[in-house]
């Protein structure tokens, strides 16, 4: 009741400001998005479980441009996974003020997330695209010709008597010194804790780094081809970890993608682990399963598969995923009694806009 009210007024405001003009040097826009969305997999193994997630999301917010580098929005976002008797949930705010520079983004409030700030997936795992696409902290960005980089704090939970306060911070540090090699670092941590209240809870931590870069060039009959190479270091759990278990692990990362004709991708991507635990990560890539009791020291995990984005129309785009996946040397029920498992994602996304009111000149 109290979304469909909020809804009503958004709305109201809406059509009200469409007739009203802006304050002088300010501008006002009305940004929307519609994101459709299935994503399906096919897992029966111990560290992840299969799930099929179909439905849409909202995303809805008013602009206000109040000069060339500053800007304030505020609306909401909101999912219906088809099946759920609710209305939108979650039904979040979008609150935000932004900082912009020709180099820089200031963020507070509402956060930009776009690729989940472009982590790899033993860090952040991929369906947090769909799951948790909205933050709340700080960020600040850099972007210059020979790098840049990102620092963010993304406020997830309040410290209360019923649980204990949880947010998750993030380094992200590239360079370019050539045209076809990139530099990266990416360190991502998760903290459960906080001093008001313990709630029968311990502080916990998980700390993850990856060091590495990308080998990038466009060569003959293979088109459009990377080479990303990175060494994981991780570190902690925020659940408690059974005694004489190790917190400390590793892993190597590879992945390899050509574009023949500039059409569709083509990847793989190896990994080799020990001890490797990320709590937002890609679940394939821990040696603990989602059931803690079950742990594996030595990983190997393989992926193939293709993507593509494919441009319709008035910036309507269409992602296509679809991967097959290696887990150790266990055997599955997805593909008869191979070794391999798979998963598909179709992602439809249809952003639009509308300008409230002429701007006017500052006096």
């Amino acid at each position: 009741m109290h979304q469909r009210r909020f809804l009503g007024m958004t709305i109201a405001t809406v059509v009200l400001l469409g007739s009203a003009r802006p304050a002088p040097a300010q501008q006002l826009t009305w940004k929307n998005g519609l994101t459709f969305y299935l994503d399906n997999t096919e897992f029966f193994n111990p560290y992840r479980t299969g799930e099929t997630l179909l439905g849409g999301q909202v995303l809805s917010y008013l602009s206000a441009a109040l000069g060339p580098r500053t800007e304030v929005i505020a609306g909401f976002h909101g999912n219906h996974q088809s099946g759920d008797s609710r209305f939108l949930y979650p039904f979040k705010p979008i609150l935000g003020f932004r900082y912009r520079t020709d180099h820089s983004l200031g963020v507070l409030g509402t956060l930009v997330t776009e690729d989940r700030h472009g982590y790899l997936e033993p860090l952040q795992g991929a369906l947090l695209d769909l799951t948790r696409p909205v933050e709340y902290g700080v960020q600040w960005r850099e972007q210059h010709a020979a790098g840049g980089g990102e620092l963010f704090l993304n406020w997830q939970r309040l410290n209360t008597r019923r649980g204990r306060e949880a947010f998750d911070y993030g380094l992200l540090l590239h360079a370019s010194p050539t045209r076809w090699l990139r530099l990266e670092l990416q360190g991502h941590g998760l903290h459960h804790g906080g001093q008001l209240y313990t709630a029968g809870q311990p502080v916990a931590n998980n700390q993850v780094l990856a060091l590495g870069g990308q080998l990038h060039a466009v060569l003959p009959v293979v088109g459009s081809s990377t080479l990303r190479a990175f060494q994981l270091l991780s570190h902690g759990d925020i659940d408690s970890l059974p005694a004489g278990r190790p917190d400390h692990g590793h892993g190597t990362y590879l992945r390899l993608g050509i574009t023949p004709g500039n059409w569709i991708e083509l990847f793989a991507i190896q990994w080799w682990g020990r001890d490797f635990l990320s709590n937002e990560g890609d679940a394939n890539y821990n040696s603990q399963g989602s059931d803690p009791a079950f742990y594996h020291p030595y990983r190997k995990y393989q992926e193939i598969g293709l993507a593509r984005r494919t441009p319709i129309e008035s910036g309507l785009t269409l992602d296509t995923e679809f991967r097959f996946h290696r887990i150790d040397d266990r055997r599955s029920i997805a593909i008869g009694t191979s070794p391999w498992e798979y998963s598909y994602r179709l992602v439809v996304r249809a952003p639009f806009s509308m300008r409230l009111g002429r701007p006017t000149e500052a006096n």
